[in-house]
């Protein structure tokens, strides 16, 4: 099994990451359950369709590039590539059983349900299945391994484990339509953009080291034999920045067309999502052993902010780092493109709306990892110290998006405050 840092490569200057061409990032299991709750809620069981399409779309750009570049042909080599990059990735085992008719595909450990399963247990069980990644991948890998004109495969999920099931199993069975497949954001769209680079002293200006830390600790990963990549207090797997955006906003699309009222409340409800993920992986990340062999979490303050923004960094999201920090009072943070701004831009156009709700959820983690949380503490990052910081809905500073590429400026700023100076 090759290691995260094995898989991708890093598209410099912005600080994102490809796998072959298609733009991934790093994501924790908190954010994935999250948000994806969050759009089922929001759209009731037409949520299921709109994340198992992002699934499909986005997922059969990826395997297209994969086999492409390694030039893997025939429906068997594609199934096992396929069954291979899930595993690596950390999204679990697919075991394929499938002709040209179609068939049946097996998962087990599948970030999405097992997650659910060992968050939640038997306290909360979904009514309806999960795994809509897992299922537009399957379909995704067999009609490309049995390309037909006749149509493509699609994905039912009929057990899951956070439905109460002992496994999960999926159907696949020919739609006879050609697949829809949207703009996918990859490497050569990125790099054809007019991004503004960084300022030259922006990166890692009181902390040189932080940066070859984060990479050391996050890239060396590796998922088990069963597709699992577990660490930090979290389970970790790339995911395609197209899945991720798609299902984040085609839901607020359909919401502001349909009952514009409920937008604030998604908004507000995506960014949180955001900030609960970015709590747990970069606390995660700076509390670890891994990282305390050759770097600390404690420390000055704005020595804290460096490894959080570098860590950030080295998962793929973005080239953030602050232009102004007032500690306890406010934070900027600047970067010249996020793969956020890029995949809205890219298939959706420009916005006069706030959109970059991904960020904006993650440096108001990070402000709060850095005024919140006592690193020195025994186990300082969980999902008790998450739940008694936030349970009451509390959280003492306020996060605005400021600028944006989407509105016509030349960078992303996100502004922080403390609410007591609102």
């Amino acid at each position: 099994m090759r290691a995260l840092g094995e898989l991708v490569r890093d598209l410099q200057p912005h600080s994102l990451l490809t796998l072959r061409d298609q733009l991934v990032y790093v994501q924790s299991h908190h954010h994935a359950l999250f948000l994806d709750q969050t759009v089922s809620d929001a759209l009731g069981g037409e949520g299921w369709a709109v994340r198992k399409q992002a699934a499909f779309e986005s997922t059969h750009a990826l395997l297209e590039a994969v086999f492409k570049a390694e030039s893997v042909e025939g429906a068997k080599p594609r199934l096992d590539a396929a069954s291979a990059l899930f595993a690596a990735m950390g999204h679990g085992k697919l075991v394929f059983d499938v002709t040209a008719e179609g068939g049946m595909v097996r998962g087990e450990g599948l970030f999405y349900g097992a997650s659910h399963a060992e968050k939640y247990g038997k306290k909360v069980r979904h009514k309806q299945p999960v795994d809509s990644f897992a299922a537009g991948f399957s379909a995704a890998a067999a009609s490309l391994a049995f390309p037909s004109d006749w149509g493509h495969f699609e994905a039912e999920e009929v057990t899951c484990v956070a439905r109460g099931d002992g496994a999960c199993a999926f159907t696949l069975a020919r739609r006879p339509e050609r697949p829809r497949l949207g703009i996918a954001v990859t490497r050569q769209v990125v790099s054809g953009l007019p991004l503004k680079p960084p300022p030259l002293d922006a990166p890692n200006s009181q902390y040189p080291h932080a940066i070859p830390t984060a990479m050391r600790v996050i890239r060396n990963l590796v998922a088990t034999e069963e597709g699992v990549v577990r660490a930090f207090g979290v389970r970790l797997a790339l995911v395609p920045v197209g899945y991720v955006n798609q299902i984040t906003f085609d839901t607020m699309h359909l919401l502001e067309s349909r009952t514009p009222e409920l937008v604030p409340v998604y908004a507000s409800l995506v960014r949180e999502a955001a900030q609960a993920g970015a709590f747990h992986l970069l606390g995660g990340v700076l509390a670890s052993p891994e990282w305390s062999i050759s770097s600390k979490a404690t420390g000055s303050v704005e020595h804290r902010l460096e490894k959080l923004l570098s860590i950030a960094r080295v998962l793929g999201w973005g080239r953030w780092y602050s232009v102004e920090f007032f500690p306890g009072q406010s934070l900027v943070v600047r970067s010249p493109t996020t793969q956020e701004s890029i995949y809205y831009g890219t298939r959706y156009g420009a916005s006069v709306r706030n959109r970059l709700f991904f960020q904006q959820g993650a440096v108001l983690a990070v402000m709060q990892l850095l005024h919140r949380v006592d690193f020195a503490a025994a186990n300082p990052i969980s999902a008790a110290s998450y739940a008694a910081l936030f349970g009451g809905g509390g959280g003492r500073f306020h996060v605005e998006e400021t600028r944006s590429p989407l509105r016509g400026d030349d960078m992303c700023e996100i502004v922080v405050e403390a609410l007591s100076e609102r």
